[in-house]
C-alpha cells in the first residue's frame, strides 16, 4: 500500500529530530569519553617518548666514547710530544758538552739493562766498528754514570759506577776534601768508606770527579751526600750518596776518550819554583 504525502512528511520531521537528539548524546558522550580516549594514547606516547630518549641517549653515548677515544689519542700525543721534547733538550746538552775541548766524545744511546739487577752494567749502541774503546767515562747531562768495560764490535758495555767493583777519586765541593767512593751494588747508590770521623762533611754535599787516577777528569758531577753517620766507636763516618746521573731516566750518553784526564787538568795553584843554577 503506497505511503500518503504526509505520512512520509510526518516520518522525515520525526526523523531529523531523533538525529538531532543522537547528535546530541553523540557529543556528550565524546566529551566523557575524552579522558578515556586521552588515557589510551598514554601508552603510545610513552613507547614513543622512551624510543626518541633512548635513541638520542645512545647517540650521546656515540658521541661521549668518540670524544674520549680522540681525547685518549690527543693525551698519547701530548704525552709522546713532552717525552720528545725532553729527550731533545738533554741530547742539546749532551752535544753541547761533547762539543767542549775538555769533554769530546761520541753520543750513544742505551739499548738495554743487566737482568741482574745487582750486575749494574748496561749496554750501548756502540763499539770498536764507532771507535769506542774500553775504560772511556760515559756521561750524561746531569754527571758520571759509569766507564766502559768492554767493547763489542757494535756495541759497548758500560758498568755503572754504583757497581761494587768500581773505586772513583771525589772531591767534596764545599770544602775540597778528597777521598774515595765506592759502589755499593744497589741502584744508583755509593759509599765513602775513608772518611775521617771529625770531618765536615753533611748531607747535601755534591761529590766531583777529583781527576787524581787520570780516568775521570777533574769536575764531573758524581752525587750528592744522602746520609751521613757518626758512630763513637769508630774512626770514619758512614756516609751513603745517591748517583746523580741515573740510568733510567737518560735514553742518551756521551762516551769520552780514555785517558785524557791528566791531558784536559787544570793549571796547579802553586806554580813550580824556578830551577836553582848552581854557580860554577
Amino acid at each position: 500500500m503506497a505511503c500518503s504525502p504526509w505520512r512520509a512528511f510526518f516520518s522525515t520531521i520525526i526523523i531529523t529530530d531523533h538525529y538531532h537528539r543522537l547528535e546530541k548524546v553523540h557529543q556528550i558522550l565524546r566529551i566523557w569519553t575524552l579522558p578515556l580516549q586521552e588515557l589510551a594514547r598514554v601508552p603510545l606516547w610513552t613507547e614513543r617518548e622512551i624510543g626518541r630518549h633512548l635513541t638520542t641517549l645512545e647517540r650521546l653515548q656515540a658521541e661521549n666514547n668518540a670524544l674520549r677515544h680522540e681525547l685518549l689519542g690527543q693525551a698519547a700525543l701530548v704525552q709522546q710530544a713532552t717525552l720528545l721534547t725532553r729527550d731533545l733538550t738533554r741530547l742539546h746538552a749532551l752535544m753541547q758538552l761533547g762539543s767542549t775541548p775538555r769533554f769530546t766524545g761520541r753520543v750513544c744511546r742505551l739499548i738495554s739493562s743487566a737482568r741482574n739487577p745487582f750486575v749494574q752494567k748496561v749496554l750501548l749502541e756502540g763499539g770498536e766498528s764507532q771507535g769506542i774503546q774500553a775504560g772511556s767515562p760515559v756521561l750524561t747531562d746531569q754527571g758520571l754514570m759509569g766507564q766502559i768495560t768492554r767493547v763489542y764490535p757494535d756495541e759497548s758495555e758500560v758498568t755503572l759506577i754504583s757497581n761494587r767493583n768500581l773505586t772513583i777519586p771525589v772531591e767534596i765541593e764545599r770544602t775540597g776534601l778528597r777521598t774515595l767512593a765506592m759502589g755499593t751494588g744497589h741502584q744508583g747508590e755509593l759509599s765513602l768508606p775513608y772518611v775521617p770521623s771529625q770531618t765536615d762533611v753533611k748531607v747535601g754535599d755534591l761529590l766531583l770527579t777529583s781527576g787524581i787516577d787520570g780516568l775521570y777528569p777533574r769536575g764531573l758531577t758524581v752525587a750528592t751526600l744522602t746520609s751521613v753517620t757518626r758512630h763513637p766507636s769508630s774512626a770514619f763516618v758512614e756516609i751513603t750518596a745517591r748517583v746523580n746521573a741515573g740510568t733510567d731516566t737518560y735514553p742518551d750518553v756521551l762516551v769520552m776518550a780514555p785517558n785524557t784526564a791528566f791531558q784536559n787538568l787544570p793549571p796547579l795553584d802553586n806554580p813550580p819554583h824556578p830551577p836553582i843554577h848552581k854557580k860554577p
